[in-house]
């Protein structure tokens, strides 16, 4: 069988990302250069060997200066306020916290969270003008932020009963800093590719929640997360085919032909209703089709990480547009497969 040799390059580069982002989880004595590093990495004493072109490997120097470069930010406002949480929750949205509100911060390696309890939370969402979203945690807007280096680095949300819940949101939001922060990702304006991106972001942000537990726990956290990624991804795609918009105008148009006193008005009303109800239609069918892909991407990615380290599957939903996801994961899975084979036979 022959494979594409573009995703032979794609998953060595997931594969890479994979090691740098596992190589900065833990705290390290010492640092060394990025170029150094990407070398260390490439050529792990026991594991396989990764070769990468000169563009790539240039890409990756400027990814771990930027993990490196957001890291000393956090160290350097973790150091000045971290024992003083009220004093940096002011400094960070502007405001002081209520007197009797207790302030917790949970400091990543890429990102700073603000844990609230529930009345808490309301109280802030009026203040900055919020409301609740989707999922426990919501990122602040980056002009809410009054300090600039912290921008994009920011998320609060609501205190679970259970930490490992509580922990589970954190992760969610850091992946998101991740790929806004650090690797700058961009969404285009263009409607239906916002929708797809929006779409690739929420799925490696609950990526996580896709792989299998074995903690009862943490099966049921997994199950509720891929519920919410369900429905965010239905909202996405409603949004995208103004899915409200069309029942909306189709109850006011109802409204309208019951207050009608003609029949010519009555008949005008009726061939709009007809019209709409027809648009209405398609708009299911395209709904439906939309979804359907989303389910049968979500399977292939669970499939993926029963094999693949769950960082190189990100790289490959990070870099992959959405409409080819379904194809290029058991593609991928394949060559990942292959590459592990040579290299445990030495080949």
């Amino acid at each position: 069988m022959r494979y594409n040799q573009r995703t032979y390059a794609l998953v060595r580069r997931a594969l890479v990302e994979a090691r740098i982002r596992k190589w900065f989880k833990r705290k390290r004595k010492k640092n060394p250069s990025p170029s150094k590093l990407l070398s260390m990495l490439l050529k792990p004493r026991n594991g396989m060997h990764i070769k990468l072109a000169l563009e790539e490997r240039m890409e990756f120097v400027d990814l771990i200066r930027e993990m490196y470069k957001i890291r000393k930010v956090i160290s350097k406002y973790r150091e000045k306020y971290g024992r003083r949480p009220r004093l940096f929750y002011k400094r960070v949205f502007g405001f002081p916290p209520r007197e009797t509100q207790s302030v917790k911060v949970i400091w990543e390696p890429f990102n700073i969270h603000f844990i609230f309890k529930k009345n808490d939370l309301i109280a802030f969402w009026r203040k900055v003008h919020w409301g609740p979203g989707s999922g426990g945690f919501y990122p602040v807007g980056d002009t809410d932020i009054k300090i600039k280096d912290l921008r994009g680095l920011i998320s609060f949300g609501r205190e679970e009963k259970w930490l490992v819940e509580t922990r589970d949101l954190v992760r969610h939001e850091s992946i998101h800093a991740f790929e806004g922060r650090i690797k700058k990702a961009s969404h285009s304006s263009e409607d239906k590719r916002y929708m797809f991106n929006s779409i690739k972001s929420e799925l490696n942000a609950y990526l996580h929640n896709l792989k299998h537990s074995r903690r009862l726990r943490k099966r049921k956290i997994n199950e509720w997360a891929r519920g919410g990624l369900g429905e965010e991804a239905k909202d996405f795609i409603e949004e995208y085919l103004r899915y409200p918009e069309t029942l909306k105008r189709i109850r006011k148009l109802k409204r309208m032909k019951r207050k009608a006193k003609t029949k010519k008005e009555k008949r005008l009303l009726n061939k709009k209703l007809e019209n709409l109800k027809k648009r209405l239609e398609i708009k299911k069918r395209r709904k439906r089709m939309y979804m359907s892909y989303f389910i049968r991407t979500v399977n292939q990615i669970k499939k993926a990480l029963e094999v693949m380290p769950l960082e190189a599957v990100h790289r490959i939903i990070y870099e992959t547009p959405y409409e080819r996801l379904c194809r290029k994961i058991p593609e991928a899975v394949k060559v990942y497969l292959k590459m592990r084979y040579e290299w445990y036979n030495h080949e």
